[in-house]
């Protein structure tokens, strides 16, 4: 169908040369526009080559832009080199194969009446989980606004904080660095870059490329030189290079540096969604087989992992059903490659096993490095040990590999200042004041984010003994807090809707006082809102102990997945959000279902992350969420007596103000 929707518009184009483009493993996406009619003036191009800084067609319009994308993944790195095509009155784009976890590909409009001709708009499936899409237009347009609006589509309304510092490039692969961003300028190699009136259009140069580049010409804007993907090579490590590589210290520089030199992770198409719980799942390995490296399977291979070593999308969907893949460190087609791979199925979340990592795979940065050569064979083959090692994983390789995190380290080391991470503001609200220095604890430990937390004491003082030793605890640890006395007759969604109005924070996350929280809990809420286009974030409730009969269950939760449903105390959404949707309702009980019926109602992204960091304590009474015992004994995978919570949670804290008042344990 792809071929036959590119002929068909090569047929209708006019006059106006063609440029029919790809992207991605070349045999789903070259083969498509092979043998196909090309005239003098028409032009084949592989965006995965074509470099940053050339124009395709200069200044000339084109009657027909053409891209086909072998995945997601491809098609959103496929944006940032698209800028260099030219304007057209007709664009193809189509995807070969996709998870199927995404929503289809329907373009969302620019916004600032760029399409409000637009003639016509089709969307069509190809097979079972391609899509093909084709714009006309009367005038011609941005190519690239249109392939942003395609990959927006899939994305759903959110599309994500945006990565600083604003960036130019130069050079091969420079798209492997700055996926997704039309805002990004191509340039010559040695500068300068181009002014918008008076303003330079980026903040800071990358020139990416297998040579030693000129010197830098513009004194306004700095510039950072890395080599692709193929700069190093084998014989750099083993040849007659060895020996100087030695000399200049290349595989002993300093970790950070290291890691800095290779590719990041497109984060926003390589991440966890899709993770699934696998009991005695097999065992593959990422060797070489022929000329590619590839996750082989017995004598099958799973997945031809690309010369530069990127993972894709529907690469790691064939993964899922593994317990684990084994790492051989002997081939693959370099070395930076064989390091982009290995941080992308961590990133992903596939169970990694290795040996020894060599000294030239340095970049893959200590943290990953300690996690998979110190992972055995058991960690994989138990589903919840295996769950809570990809956790561990995903974190290192998002946290050390994601483009944002490399772009922020990128404009650190070029002394480019950087706009802040987002901080993050816990609501609070409790009847309960024994439970505040329980709660107040769990906050506390919460580590990688920056926090302030807001107190609501609904119906009772804060000069309460137990609750002021409490807030004096909580108060030494340096985490601002405020605190906020609620009348006792105040209805509850009220007294959640006056906390929102005391915080300060981007983000904003709800707490609930009963029950427990790992100290990464925010910090992996907060990822998961980067990398999933959720408008609202949150876990499921995987972990819950039984108070009343001293039992712990873990429940058959799917995580990393968009849903309709999350635990309530441990919902972390935008302040825009909530703006968006009115706050909560001023309800006693069920607030935090009616706020997520809101959001889907407005058209947003409820995601769910992994529930291993977060136990829900049910008791006998007393809850807003009414349900009995039975509900959560009817569907477990797990349990055991006690309180037995994910190695995740990191036991538990000491409650706050003890000194005062000796905790029991127990709930009114």
């Amino acid at each position: 169908m792809i071929t036959t929707a590119v002929r068909n518009a090569l047929r209708t184009r006019g006059r106006e040369p063609a440029v029919l483009c790809h992207t991605g493993a070349p045999e789903s996406a070259r083969v498509p526009l092979e043998r196909l009619p090309l005239g003098p003036a028409d032009r084949l191009v592989d965006l995965d080559t074509h470099p940053m800084g050339e124009s395709v067609l200069g200044e000339q319009e084109a009657g027909l832009v053409a891209v086909v994308a072998a995945t997601t993944t491809d098609l959103h790195r496929a944006v940032t080199t698209a800028v260099h095509l030219p304007r057209a009155v007709h664009v193809v784009v189509a995807l070969v194969d996709t998870t199927g976890l995404q929503e289809p590909p329907i373009p969302a409009a620019p916004g600032m009446g760029q399409w409000r001709d637009v003639q016509e708009v089709r969307v069509r499936r190809v097979g079972r989980r391609g899509w093909l899409c084709e714009l006309f237009f009367p005038n011609a347009v941005e190519a690239a606004e249109v392939l942003d609006a395609v990959m927006h589509g899939t994305r759903g309304r959110r599309r994500g904080p945006a990565v600083a510092p604003m960036a130019v490039l130069s050079g091969h692969e420079g798209a492997l660095w700055r996926p997704g961003d039309t805002g990004v300028h191509g340039i010559e190699a040695a500068g300068p870059v181009p002014l918008r009136r008076v303003t330079p259009v980026g903040d800071l140069a990358l020139r990416v490329g297998a040579v030693r580049a000129p010197e830098w010409a513009d004194t306004a804007v700095p510039a950072l030189d890395r080599g692709t993907t193929s700069a190093d090579s084998w014989t750099a490590i083993t040849g007659a290079t060895a020996r100087a590589r030695e000399v200049s210290g290349a595989d002993t520089a300093p970790v950070d540096e290291r890691v800095h030199a290779v590719a990041p992770i497109d984060e926003l198409t390589v991440n966890p969604t899709g993770f699934s719980r696998v009991a005695g799942g097999r065992l593959a390995d990422l060797t070489v087989h022929g000329p590619h490296a590839v996750v082989r399977e017995g004598k099958k291979d799973l997945v031809t992992v690309a010369a530069d070593g990127t993972v894709t999308d529907v690469d790691l969907a064939r993964l899922r059903h593994l317990g684990g893949v084994r790492v051989d460190w002997s081939g693959h087609t370099g070395p930076s490659a064989a390091v982009r791979a290995v941080a992308s199925l961590a990133a992903g979340g596939v169970p990694l096993l290795s040996g020894p990592v060599p000294a030239w795979a340095g970049g893959l940065g200590q943290a990953l490095t300690d996690l998979i050569t110190g992972a055995e064979e058991a960690d994989v083959a138990d589903p919840l040990r295996r769950e809570e090692y990809s956790v561990r994983l995903r974190r290192a390789a998002l946290r050390t590999h994601g483009h944002r995190a490399r772009w922020r380290a990128l404009g650190a080391r070029a002394g480019v200042p950087l706009p802040p991470e987002p901080t993050v503001s816990v609501i609070l609200c409790t009847r309960r004041p024994e439970m505040v220095g329980f709660a107040l604890a769990q906050i506390a430990r919460q580590r990688g984010v920056s926090v302030e937390v807001v107190l609501s004491l609904h119906g009772f003082p804060a000069d309460l003994p137990e609750v002021a030793s409490a807030i004096a605890d909580f108060g030494a640890t340096g985490v601002p807090l405020t605190v906020h006395e609620a009348d006792a007759d105040q209805i509850f969604g009220t007294v959640l809707n006056d906390a929102v109005s005391r915080t300060a924070g981007d983000l904003v996350a709800k707490w609930d006082d009963d029950d427990w929280y790992g100290p990464e809990h925010l910090a992996d809420l907060v990822l998961a809102r980067a990398y999933s286009g959720g408008e609202l974030v949150g876990v499921g409730q995987d972990f819950v102990y039984l108070q009343e009969v001293d039992l712990t269950l873990w429940r058959s939760r799917r995580s990393e997945a968009s849903t309709r449903f999350i635990a309530g105390g441990t919902i972390l959404t935008d302040r825009a959000v909530l703006e968006e949707v009115g706050g909560f309702r001023p309800l006693p009980r069920a607030i935090d279902t009616q706020l997520l019926i809101a959001v889907i109602r407005g058209g947003g992204r409820i995601y769910r992350a992994h529930g291993l960091g977060y136990v829900l304590r049910r008791t006998g009474g007393g809850h807003t969420w009414s349900e009995d015992m039975s509900f959560f004994l009817h569907d477990h995978t797990r349990q055991w007596s006690g309180w037995c919570p994910s190695t995740l949670l990191e036991g538990e804290p000491a409650p706050l103000g003890q000194h005062v008042t000796e905790y029991t344990g127990g709930l009114r």
